[in-house]
């Protein structure tokens, strides 16, 4: 009964999926674990089916295995704090907006020597394609068969054209996060380094006050 129990507890404290084994070692899933294998050794997944948890020492009494992965599971840090240490991060990092400009340039240009391999291999196989299909387009004028092993090779020229059209579209997609990445930086550095600070603000407004009057 008390097995029971504690199996039900287990499920109302989450929702995710529990795996154990049974007495012949076959693997099952579900929203909680049964009351005859509540002793044994269990797995918690998440909903992407990866292992969050494991339970080897079922001993544990259950609201102290609640707490500490209510505890395990929360953040750190709060998103407003992380965001606090990302701004001090950010302009201890950079000492001015050209700085900015310049890393992005510099990560830019480490792209550089992966396009132009890829696309040397573009253009080469471009051309080797041509080539082919040229020598291929004379035989049948000629009134010869193209053979199995070179209609393999077009074939295969033309799988490694198409993978060097994807890794140029990668390529191209990455540049674009990272000069996203560096303009959003540049965006949130030029915020923060063009707040005025209250006290200097209301200075500002006293001066006017007495050159006004």
């Amino acid at each position: 009964m008390i097995a029971g129990g504690i199996c039900l507890l287990v499920a109302s404290v989450s929702a995710d999926t529990y795996r154990w084994k049974d007495k012949d070692g076959k693997t099952h899933y579900g929203a909680a674990v049964p009351a005859e294998y509540a002793d044994q050794p269990y797995d918690v997944l998440n909903s992407a089916g990866m292992v969050i948890d494991h339970i080897e020492d079922t001993r544990e009494p259950l609201e102290v295995r609640a707490e500490r992965i209510v505890k395990e599971r929360a953040p750190l840090i709060s998103d407003e704090e992380r965001k606090r240490q990302s701004d001090r991060l950010l302009v201890i990092q950079y000492s001015s907006e050209e700085a900015i400009m310049k890393a992005l340039e510099l990560e830019i240009a480490q792209l550089g020597y992966d396009a132009k391999i890829i696309h040397q291999s573009f253009d080469s196989t471009t051309t080797a394609i041509r080539d082919q299909v040229r020598l291929a387009a004379d035989q049948q004028r000629a009134g010869k068969q193209v053979v199995d092993d070179q209609q393999k090779q077009i074939n295969k020229l033309y799988r490694r054209l198409n993978r060097d059209v994807k890794r140029i579209a990668a390529l191209d997609s990455r540049e674009a996060r990272i000069r996203t990445r560096f303009m959003s930086d540049l965006e949130r550095y030029q915020a923060l380094t063009s707040k005025v600070p209250a006290d200097d603000e209301e200075s500002e407004s006293t001066e006017d006050q007495i050159d006004q009057g």
